[in-house]
C-alpha cells in the first residue's frame, strides 16, 4: 500500500448466485475519522447493514475522508478516496451510495447514510441482475500479494450504458485501541485499503454480454504495507457502468487465512505521568505478546530502545503460545536522562519468530510517550511566545487519556499569534463535550507577589445558544494526579469576539485578551498548567505567557476594536517600535514599567488623533528583562511585554 497461489492455501468462496439473477447489492460509504456526525451515525449504519438478511443482500464498504480535515488514516489510502470523491462528486461526510446512485435519496437529506433503511434494501435486491459472480482470493507465496479469481456468469443479455469495468477492492475492519481521528471514533468497518490495479478498475468495453457466456479474470496486487494480515482482509469486486455509474452485481470472498509465523505487540504500558530530579532515571515498562500467526509461536525476539536511541537492545522471548494466545512480557530497565520537563518514549518490535522472518510487520511494532515534570525549580521571570526558540518550554499531559492534546500552530501566511506566528491551539471545534487537556508549565522558583499573565483569543461557534468551552488555569502538587483550578472563564466570559459558523483562527494581535493571575495561594514546587475542555464550540488561542515576580496585574476589558498594538522587534537590544491603532481621537498614555512596577518610560501621554501611531523607544540603556508596554486609551487598556536582551 508474487505471483502463485499457495498449495497449501484454501481457496475461499462466496457465489452471489447459482442459477438466478439475484442481485447482491453494494453500499459504498464516505466517512472520516474527523468527522463528528460520521462518528454518531456509524454505529446504527453499519448495524443495519450486519444484520443477518442484509447479509445476503448487501455489501457495505468504507472510503475515509479529510471532512472536516485530512487524518493519517485518511492519508494512506488518499488517491482511492480521493478517486472515488471525484467518480461520485461527493463533497460531505458521512455520505453513501448505494449501487452506484444516492442513497435515502427520498429523505430529508439525500445521501446521508443514517436515513438509510430496510426498505430501500429490499427494493434495491428485489431487482434481477444480469449475473451470477463468483469471487475467490489466496495470498500468494510471499504474503505480500493476493490473486483474486472472479468469474462472471451472464444470465441475461446486457449492454452498458457506456464503459464498464470490473473494479476489485481490499477491504479490512480497524479497531483501534484509541481513535486515530479527532471524532473520537475507534471502530471503522470495511475500510477499501486497495483498489486492483487502480481506483478506475479493469475495463470490459471488449467484452460481448450475451446470455449464456462467462469470463474468468485473474487479478494480482499487492497488498499496502499498512494491512494488517492477522484482521482477515477479504476482496470485494463489482461490475459498475459509467454511463449511468449504475452497478449490475457485486460480490466478495471469505476472509483471508491467517499468515503461519505472525507476532504482533498489542499494548505497551509505559509509567504515567512522573515528577522526577534532573539526572538518571530508570523507567520499567511491558509489552504484550500475541500469536497472530497459524502456527503456534516457541520463541520470538522483541526489541526496545528509549527516547530515540540509534540502536535496539534485544530480548529473546521463549515460551508456547497457541495461535491468539497473549502474554505480558516484563522489559529489561532502560536508563535514561531527565533533563527538565520533557516527554520521553519506549519503542518495541517483535520478529524472528520460531526463528523465521515475521510475514506481516504492521502488528510488530509499538511506541509509546510518557511525560517526566522535572522538579528542579526554573527561575522567573518565565516567559514564551512560542515561537521556534522557546516552544520546549511547554508540554501537555492528556488528562482524559482521549488522546487530544493542545498543539502549537504556525501559518503560512498571516499573523496568529498575539506576537510572532505562533501559538497554542486547543481544538474545541474538532473534540468531543466534555475532551479535556492539560497544557503544563515547568515547576518554577515561586517568590511573594506572583502572577501569570497570558493573552487569549476565542469565540462562540454559535451565537444564539453559545458553547461554554472552558478555559482554567490550574494547579497541582501531586504530579498531575489531581488540579486545583485558579482561574476559570468559559463561554461568552472567555469570548474576545462575535460568534461565526467557522473555525476560528486570530488574525491579528488585537484578537487576544489579556489576562493576569496571582499565584500567591499555590504551594512551592506545584505545577502550574492551563486546562482546556471542549463544549464542542470553537478554538480557543493561547500565547505569551508570562509567570514573574509582582502582583496581578489589574485587566479592563478592552473593547478589541479600540485599539491594536504590536512591538517589533522583539526582542529588542538598541531599539523598539511600538505601533498602535485608535479608531477615533483619543486620551491616550503608553507606559514602560519593569516587573517591580517602576516606570522606565513615558512614551506617550495626551490626546492623539485616529489613525496609525508608531513611536521608537531607545533601549540600549535598559537592562535586559522583561517590561511591561501598557496602551491605556479611554475605551481600555492593552498590556503587551517587551523583552530586552543586551
Amino acid at each position: 500500500m508474487k505471483n502463485f497461489l499457495l498449495t497449501a492455501a484454501v481457496i475461499a468462496t462466496i457465489p452471489v448466485c447459482a442459477s438466478a439473477q439475484t442481485r447482491m447489492t453494494i453500499n459504498e460509504e464516505f466517512t472520516g475519522e474527523n468527522c463528528p456526525p460520521c462518528a454518531s451515525t456509524n454505529p446504527g449504519f453499519w448495524h443495519l447493514c450486519d444484520t443477518a438478511p442484509n447479509l445476503s443482500k448487501l455489501i457495505h464498504i468504507t472510503y475515509m475522508e479529510p471532512i472536516p480535515s485530512s487524518g493519517w488514516y485518511y492519508m494512506r489510502t488518499q488517491a482511492l478516496s480521493d478517486a472515488r470523491d471525484a467518480y461520485y462528486s461527493v463533497n460531505s461526510a458521512p455520505h453513501a451510495m448505494y449501487d452506484g446512485h444516492t442513497a435515502s435519496a427520498s429523505s430529508a437529506s439525500p445521501g446521508h447514510p443514517g436515513y438509510f433503511s430496510q426498505a430501500e434494501i429490499n427494493t434495491e435486491a428485489a431487482i434481477a441482475s444480469p449475473f451470477n459472480m463468483t469471487v475467490t482470493n489466496a495470498w500468494n507465496s510471499t504474503y505480500d500479494s493476493v490473486i483474486t479469481t472472479v468469474t462472471v456468469n451472464c444470465v441475461t443479455a446486457w449492454t452498458p450504458a457506456g464503459t464498464a469495468y470490473l473494479r476489485t477492492a481490499l477491504v479490512q475492519t480497524n479497531n483501534f485501541a484509541t481513535p486515530p481521528g479527532t471524532n473520537g471514533e475507534k471502530d471503522f468497518e470495511n475500510v477499501v485499503q486497495a483498489m486492483y490495479p487502480n481506483a478506475l478498475g479493469t475495463s470490459l468495453a471488449s467484452i460481448t454480454w450475451s446470455s449464456g457466456s462467462t469470463q474468468t479474470f485473474t487479478i494480482r496486487g499487492a497488498v499496502p504495507s499498512w494491512v494488517d494480515k492477522s484482521l482477515a482482509p477479504y476482496m470485494v469486486v463489482w461490475i459498475q457502468d459509467d454511463g449511468n455509474k449504475s452497478i449490475a452485481q457485486a460480490g466478495q470472498a471469505t476472509p483471508l487465512p491467517a499468515v503461519p509465523n505472525d507476532g504482533a505487540l498489542t499494548t505497551l504500558t509505559t509509567p504515567g505521568f512522573i515528577c522526577n530530579a534532573n539526572g538518571a532515571y530508570s523507567p520499567t515498562h511491558t509489552v504484550t505478546l500475541k500469536n497472530s500467526g497459524a502456527n503456534s509461536m516457541t520463541s520470538a525476539t522483541i526489541y526496545y530502545k528509549a527516547d530515540g536511541a540509534t540502536t535496539w537492545a534485544s530480548y529473546a522471548w521463549t515460551g508456547t503460545l497457541a495461535p491468539g494466545a497473549t502474554t505480558t512480557v516484563t522489559m529489561p530497565t532502560t536508563s535514561i536522562t531527565v533533563a527538565g520537563a520533557l516527554y520521553h518514549s519506549f519503542i518495541d518490535s517483535v520478529d524472528n519468530v520460531n526463528g523465521y522472518a515475521d510475514f506481516n510487520v504492521i502488528n510488530n511494532k509499538m511506541g509509546k510517550s510518557f511525560f517526566i515534570e522535572s522538579t528542579n525549580g526554573v527561575a522567573m521571570p518565565m516567559t514564551t511566545s512560542f515561537e521556534s526558540a522557546d516552544l520546549g518550554k511547554f508540554y501537555y499531559t492528556d488528562a482524559n487519556t482521549n488522546g487530544e492534546t493542545w498543539g502549537a500552530y504556525n501559518a503560512a501566511s498571516g499573523s496568529l499569534g498575539h506576537s510572532g506566528s505562533v501559538a497554542e491551539l486547543f481544538d474545541c471545534y474538532g473534540f468531543n463535550v466534555g475532551e479535556s487537556e492539560v497544557l503544563t508549565l515547568p515547576v518554577v522558583t515561586t517568590a511573594a507577589a506572583s502572577a501569570v499573565d497570558f493573552y487569549v483569543a476565542h469565540i462562540p461557534y454559535t451565537a444564539a445558544t453559545p458553547e461554554n468551552d472552558q478555559l482554567e488555569l490550574v494547579y497541582s502538587t501531586n504530579c498531575g494526579s489531581s488540579w486545583t483550578s485558579l482561574w476559570s472563564k468559559s463561554g461568552t466570559a472567555l469570548s474576545t469576539g462575535a460568534a461565526a459558523t467557522a473555525s476560528y483562527t486570530p488574525t491579528s494581535p488585537s484578537n487576544y485578551k489579556l489576562w493576569s493571575v496571582s499565584i500567591n495561594s499555590v504551594p512551592a514546587g506545584a505545577i502550574l498548567g492551563f486546562r482546556a475542555t471542549s463544549d464542542y464550540g470553537n478554538n480557543i488561542w493561547l500565547d505569551d505567557i508570562t509567570v514573574r515576580a509582582g502582583a496581578a496585574v489589574g485587566v479592563t476589558n478592552v473593547n478589541n476594536g479600540s485599539v491594536a498594538v504590536n512591538i517589533f522587534p522583539n526582542p529588542a537590544t538598541a531599539q523598539a517600535t511600538i505601533e498602535f491603532t485608535t479608531n477615533e481621537s483619543n486620551d491616550v498614555s503608553v507606559v514602560i514599567t519593569d516587573q517591580l512596577g517602576r516606570v522606565v518610560n513615558t512614551v506617550v501621554n495626551g490626546v492623539v488623533a485616529a489613525g496609525n501611531h508608531s513611536y521608537t523607544v531607545n533601549t540600549a540603556a535598559m537592562a535586559s528583562g522583561l517590561y511591561n508596554v501598557t496602551v491605556r486609551t479611554e475605551t481600555g487598556v492593552q498590556t503587551q511585554h517587551l523583552s530586552v536582551v543586551q
